[in-house]
């Protein structure tokens, strides 16, 4: 059990730091006007958060919260 229980951290980590990624992304084609790139990561952003568990969405730290507060998230 702890070899399933080590990949789902694993996993959550991963995500979490690919939502980042994606939010960072996100800002950066916000500041350059990039509307098609920045609908484009908006949809991978939420795409992204649907697919972390709520144990690894406590991860999260203030920073990450206030960026990916800023990103048009629903």
């Amino acid at each position: 059990m702890r070899i399933e229980t080590t990949e789902t951290e694993d996993r959550g980590t991963e995500l979490m730091a690919l939502a980042r990624l994606v939010a960072y992304a996100l800002e950066s084609a916000k500041s350059l006007d990039a509307e098609v790139v920045e609908f484009c990561l908006d949809k991978a952003l939420r795409a992204v958060l649907d697919q972390i568990d709520e144990p690894s969405r406590m991860t999260l730290t203030t920073n990450d919260i206030v960026l990916m507060n800023r990103s048009a998230i629903c």
